[in-house]
């Protein structure tokens, strides 16, 4: 960026960079905000945005196309590389009629499964030909790096033809045992659902769709993975629980059923995940993992998800992992602290009882 705008958001970004943060924030009326370890950290050393500032940002990142759509749709999400070949998704916005404008940071090395501390089972989603494959948490939780994790575990040890649909694309793949072709959405297709679809059509292996979040997103998966793809997803919730709730729910009444007996016969493993500040600084992911049995399979299809919490429990030896199991472990460890740990937790006595 050769504008002093430019020079500014440099320095701003330089700045995050030194701080460890995942994410930028630029509002009119406020300096530029940091997120450090999951806390907003205001840049006081640094003029306070303006309207001025925002728009010589917006033209140094988005280009003429993107400008025009965000004042027609009124927001955009763009993946934006710096000349440093720094990586960020880059939301812009209006509030209160002034344009504000957030980066994320993408991170120019995909790291892998052990190096995010993820538990073991997610090499296992990594075998399986066939099935749907959920990676799921809040908004933060880091899902889409440990998305990219799982794809690239299967990148360095699978020959296979991977079809990533996403909007837009952030993690950039080197094809090594497998064939990687990225398709976003508003360039390389029209909607999730037609490029899932044409995926299926395909010869691919495996379909890895950045998140699903409609209807017609959730029923284009769950055909792919009927007709033998492996199809990988993230999704927007906090627990294994909610997951499955909000895919059936997604659905009108009377086609309740029918979903659930396809989700499963389909599903294949659910990881829902958060990120908890670590002690000594960082953050560390904790994971609950539904690996499904037969009795799990049978609660799904007969809707008695009330069940599920308890059977996650007793499906311990099939690999399932219950968020109070993960939160206990890290606070055994002295890797989170419990009053963290508490915050994430739905069972407060369980927790504590895992702590004695």
């Amino acid at each position: 960026m050769s504008t002093d705008s430019g020079i500014t958001i440099e320095r701003i970004v330089g700045a995050a960079a030194e701080y460890g943060a995942s994410d930028v924030h630029l509002t009119v009326g406020n300096p530029p905000i940091l997120r450090v370890d999951g806390k907003l950290v205001s840049l006081d050393q640094e003029e306070i945005v303006t309207p001025d500032f925002t728009e010589e940002v917006k033209k140094a990142v988005l280009t003429e196309e993107q400008q025009q759509r965000l004042m027609e749709q009124r927001d955009i999400t763009i993946a934006y590389t710096m000349p440093n070949n720094t990586r960020f998704k880059v939301d812009a916005y209006f509030q209160r009629g002034a344009l504000s404008i957030s980066f994320r940071s993408i991170g120019k090395k995909i790291r892998t499964i052990d190096e995010l501390g993820l538990p073991s089972q997610l090499k296992a989603f990594a075998k399986l030909e066939k099935g749907l494959v959920l990676i799921t948490g809040p908004f933060g939780s880091g899902r889409t790096a440990t998305m990219a994790a799982l794809v690239q575990e299967i990148n360095k040890t699978r020959a296979e033809h991977i079809v990533t649909i996403e909007k837009p694309i952030e993690y950039l793949y080197m094809n090594t045992k497998s064939i990687i072709e990225q398709r976003e959405i508003g360039v390389d297709a029209v909607s999730v659902e037609q490029a899932i679809h044409t995926a299926a059509r395909e010869d691919v292996d495996v379909i890895v769709v950045s998140e699903m979040e409609t209807r017609e997103e959730i029923d284009a998966a769950l055909t792919a993975a009927e007709s033998s793809h492996l199809v990988l997803s993230t999704m927007n919730t906090d627990s294994v629980l909610r997951t499955i709730e909000k895919i059936i729910n997604a659905f009108p009444q009377d086609e309740h059923e029918k979903v659930r007996t396809e989700l499963a016969g389909t599903l294949q493993g659910i990881l829902s995940q958060r990120l908890l500040s670590k002690v000594g600084g960082g953050r560390v992911a904790a994971v609950e993992v539904m690996i499904p049995t037969d009795s799990l399979r049978a609660v799904i299809r007969d809707g008695a998800l009330v069940q599920l919490p308890n059977l996650l429990q007793t499906s311990r030896e099939a690999g399932s992992i219950p968020m109070d199991v993960a939160l206990g472990e890290l606070v055994r460890a002295g890797t989170v602290l419990q009053e963290d740990a508490m915050m994430h937790t739905s069972n407060k006595s369980s927790l504590r009882a895992m702590q004695l």
